[in-house]
């Protein structure tokens, strides 16, 4: 029988996990030609010897890797494996196998959970400690000419689907559900991956390394288990709960708390401030807390009036409708940071 790998399923529904090796499409490590680490960063790159090549895939290959919600972006340090078919596949250690091709230049990414990827690390480590390295490393990601991206079914989405999708911020655990209304978990997920892709940061917590940002677990008794996000957001001020202790993450969330926490997330990249006024037709339903977001958010064109002049308030979002106003904002805090 023939190990199931990436490449075996039908892209569209790459799993939640699977192993290493599957990942990898590499299912012995006699079909390893060669290997190296590189470091794009500093342009290094250092020749793997055939017993380092070994030990490090029998560590690697059993050990299982995780879809991740955000697939970008790729960088540090590596390890690039060559296979005598010619293939050239690379797993970051920050950031995973990636495998793409995901809208435009989007991947899908797996990563060992945080224990295993910190016992794999070690060849990073002997990387940075040793002298061999040299110049002109080389870096490259499994590709496919297959498309993962599930689009929604209502055709003004779908553009603005295939939009988002090729900056990066359409998780792909979000591609079977784009009606639905978006839960205050998933929205967390969604405005954290917005910080990630449009800071260029590796994941959220480099962006709360970098940023000097501590944050505890624990928050709200209604989230064991759940996204860190929650955690990591209400950290740095974008989210609070619906009490001191409790968060609701399965709750929905209004248009009005959609306007207020997309605001507090572009506060971290640019000025944020309106001299417009609230003229939509049902502002007396806007709550007195929501005002200057609704008219922030009015004002940069991140969400939008209907033919009316409604903006309905009180409203759920939907998941596309979310990911559509994400991909807006994400344009204008990028603008402003070039």
């Amino acid at each position: 029988m023939f190990p199931i790998s990436a490449f075996a399923y039908n892209v569209v529904d790459l799993p939640n996990s699977m192993t290493f090796a599957d990942a990898l499409g590499i299912f012995d490590v006699s079909e390893i030609e060669s290997a190296t680490v590189s470091d794009l960063e500093h342009n290094t790159y250092k020749a793997l010897s055939s017993t380092e090549i070994k030990d490090f895939y029998y560590a690697a290959a059993n050990v299982t890797v995780w879809r991740k919600v955000n697939p970008t972006p790729f960088r540090g340090a590596c390890v690039n494996f060559t296979t005598k078919s010619g293939a050239k596949i690379s797993y970051y250690f920050d950031s995973g196998i990636q495998i793409g091709t995901y809208g435009v230049d989007n991947y899908i990414c797996y990563m060992p959970a945080s224990d295993d990827a910190v016992k794999l690390s070690y060849l990073r480590n002997d990387f940075y400690d040793s002298t061999e390295g040299v110049y002109g490393g080389a870096q490259w990601n499994v590709s496919t000419a297959r498309d993962f991206l599930k689009l929604p079914s209502e055709q003004w989405a779908q553009s603005a689907i295939k939009v988002a999708a090729a900056k990066s911020l359409v998780p792909y655990e979000f591609t079977n559900i784009y009606e639905k209304n978006i839960t205050r978990e998933e929205f967390a997920e969604l405005l954290a991956n917005l910080i990630v892709v449009a800071g260029n940061y590796a994941s959220m917590d480099a962006y709360m390394n970098a940023t000097g940002t501590v944050y505890l677990t624990g928050n709200f008794s209604d989230c064991v288990g759940r996204s860190e996000t929650i955690d990591q957001l209400f950290a740095i001020g974008i989210i609070s709960g619906r009490t001191e202790t409790l968060f609701e993450p399965d709750g929905a969330v209004s248009r009005q708390e959609a306007a207020a926490v997309m605001t507090r997330v572009a506060n971290l990249f640019m000025y944020v401030g309106t001299n417009d006024k609230l003229n939509c037709t049902d502002k007396s339903g806007v709550a007195d807390w929501a005002n200057f977001y609704v008219r922030w958010i009015l004002d940069k064109g991140i969400m939008t009036l209907d033919d009316g002049g409604y903006f309905y308030p009180g409203d759920s979002m939907s998941v596309q409708q979310a990911i559509a106003a994400v991909s807006r904002l994400y344009d204008l805090v990028t603008y402003w940071e070039s």
